[in-house]
């Protein structure tokens, strides 16, 4: 039924059918008129995959319906011969109206929509366990799911897709999908081979293949192609970007949130997902108050960078916001990757985060930050940010601590640790290996500390917090002081990792586990069970803590 548009590209003014119905040239005209309308609905139900609703017909349709209305001027004859051009120029002008000048009069509707999800706090109080802080980059997640890719069969017939956080079994991991390369690839290639994951908790971490044999993935073609076979289902709703998530098992699904435009498809309102098992093809419709536990990606980024955009720059309007710019804040605008990052609450809840600055000024301060549930769409607003150092000062930062060793920082997260706003900045070499991990602390950049262990890098920093951040009195624990300490080696552990040996050990009378790098101390790999050690550690009230700045095997 719905390529009965298509007759809307042939001339529909009964005069100039009348001056022409009997010539075999115009008669042909109006054949390639339909066919070229066949196509286009072709082109945007089938290969853009548009919803099937009246307002999809009439937001493209009036300019593709206008410019065959337009054709109509090489037949015209007689005194009304030119209704349908004009008609066809008024049906462009229309589209233009409602494609540029149309949402700069709903700015204050848009603003008032996302006003009607925000909550506004003073400030986060809530701290992450240290374990689920994410530290590992995408880009080294991806670099290391890039080698496993080589050892496939056909290996050239895939390509990594796009690349996740996101929780599984109570953990952070990178989630990457595999994907074809083109459409000879897909003819000639097997199904899907599984998909790449990667601890992003766990600097040390293996990317590990989960093997299971996919149909329906984004990249494959006609049916196999995951949206479009949602689309086949589902006609009338809005299909927003598609996420990839296995399960707590590692059984893989394909996420597609949906929802529903007002103002003329300038708001979107996600209502839901459909889940789609890549394996099967099966389609389960879910809502937004009723979604699996394992479900984190419900909430696009794409709306999500739109509604903060929204929320900061619409407050008074749509002149202000190029004028005067009263209370208008902008979201930080990330090169090459997403406005909104992903960062998990205490527990482990997907929100998509972005800190705001003020318009043009140049500044590398924050005045406020946001989180958006990437699950319920529940949109917070935090205003205890004003004066702290920004996501993108943070880069600066932690790129000119390693100036020498030419290191980049990955996209920096802001969490409450140990009580402060702290930038958590992962820092890569020119081949996007990851190499070292850095906490700026967000009042003050001097206060900061660095490491590839995750163990020496919370110590650190809490032992930088409590002698370097000046009259502050928000220090996480006055137990987290240098301390000396010697004794026998009553129990010891050792462990190869990528860079060096891990020693664990015990001294007696204590019940501390004591961590040293022979990466920091090269004689640590030969501490044995009875002998006596030197060495300097942050005192604090946690059961593990690392060897910081001195250490001696003493016999």
């Amino acid at each position: 039924m719905y390529y009965l548009i298509a007759l809307f590209a042939l001339t529909l003014n009964p005069l100039i059918w009348k001056s022409n119905y009997k010539k075999k040239s115009f008669l042909a005209f109006q054949g390639l008129r339909l066919i070229a309308g066949i196509v286009s609905i072709f082109v945007l139900t089938y290969v853009g995959l548009v919803d099937h609703t009246w307002e999809a017909f009439i937001s493209y349709g009036l300019f593709i319906i206008g410019a065959f209305f337009i054709l109509d001027i090489l037949f015209i004859r007689g005194k009304y011969g030119g209704i349908t051009p004009l008609l066809g120029l008024a049906f462009i002008i229309g589209g233009l109206y409602f494609t540029f000048i149309y949402p700069i009069t709903i700015t204050n509707d848009k603003y008032e929509f996302v006003k009607k999800k925000v909550t506004i706090e003073k400030k986060e109080e809530s701290a992450i366990d240290e374990q689920h802080i994410p530290v590992v980059p995408e880009k080294y997640a991806r670099y290391r799911s890039e080698k496993l890719i080589g050892e496939l069969k056909h290996s050239s017939y895939y390509d990594l897709g796009d690349s996740t956080i996101q929780k599984i079994d109570n953990h952070l991991y990178w989630v990457t999908p595999i994907e074809y390369t083109g459409f000879f690839k897909w003819l000639k290639g097997e199904k899907v081979p599984g998909f790449i994951k990667m601890s992003a908790e766990d600097e040390g971490a293996e990317a590990e293949l989960v093997q299971v044999k996919m149909n329906y993935v984004p990249s494959a073609f006609f049916s196999r192609d995951v949206k479009r076979h949602v689309r086949s289902i589902h006609k009338d709703m809005i299909l927003l970007d598609v996420s990839f998530e296995p399960d707590d098992e590692d059984h893989p699904y394909y996420v597609i949130p949906y929802g529903k435009y007002e103002k003329f498809r300038n708001i979107v309102d996600v209502k839901g997902v459909y889940l789609v098992d890549p394996v099967t093809g099966k389609t389960t419709d879910y809502s937004l108050n009723n979604l699996p536990d394992f479900i984190d990606h419900a909430i696009p980024t794409n709306v999500a960078e739109d509604w903060n955009e929204w929320y900061g720059k619409y407050v008074h309007g749509f002149w202000n916001s190029y004028f005067s710019q009263e209370d208008v804040m902008v979201p930080t605008n990330w090169e090459g990757v997403d406005e909104v990052n992903g960062v998990f609450d205490q527990e482990l809840q997907l929100h998509w985060f972005t800190d705001f600055t003020r318009p043009k000024s140049g500044s590398g301060a924050m005045v406020s930050y946001s989180i958006l549930n990437a699950r319920t769409g529940k949109f917070t607003f935090f205003t205890e940010g004003n004066g702290l150092l920004n996501g993108k000062s943070a880069m600066n930062v932690a790129e000119k601590t390693f100036r020498a060793n030419k290191y980049e920082a990955g996209t920096p997260i802001l969490y409450t640790i140990y009580g402060q706003f702290t930038w958590v900045v992962p820092l890569m070499d020119s081949n996007h290996v990851f190499r070292e991990m850095m906490l700026i602390n967000a009042k003050d950049e001097k206060v900061y500390s660095t490491g590839d262990t995750k163990r020496k890098l919370f110590d650190d920093y809490k032992y930088a917090i409590a002698t370097k951040l000046g009259n502050d009195t928000t220090t996480p624990t006055d137990k987290a002081l240098l301390k000396s300490q010697k004794g026998i080696v009553s129990h010891v552990y050792k462990a190869e990792t990528e860079r060096g040996t891990a020693v664990k050990f015990m001294i007696q009378g204590s019940d501390k586990i004591f961590v040293v790098q022979s990466s920091d101390f090269p004689y640590s790999i030969f501490i044995e069970k009875g002998n006596t050690v030197e060495f300097n550690y942050i005192d604090t009230d946690e059961i593990m803590t690392s060897v910081n700045g001195e250490f001696e095997i003493i016999k």
